[in-house]
């Protein structure tokens, strides 16, 4: 694929793509939020574990 053929392709694609309306947004910020939650939680959990329980 030459970068002519590229840019062709990009062309297209950004084209028949649509924008996100405000509920898609929305929940994807809150997936996001909710699994960033978890995974600090779980980081929390692991470090009094080898704090506290496991000196």
């Amino acid at each position: 694929m030459n970068i002519g053929e590229f840019f062709t392709r990009s062309r297209r694609l950004l084209v028949h793509s649509k924008r996100p309306d405000r509920k898609e947004i929305w929940l994807t910020v809150r997936i996001t939020a909710i699994g960033i939650l978890i995974v600090g939680l779980v980081g929390y959990v692991i470090h009094i574990l080898f704090t506290v329980i496991i000196p």
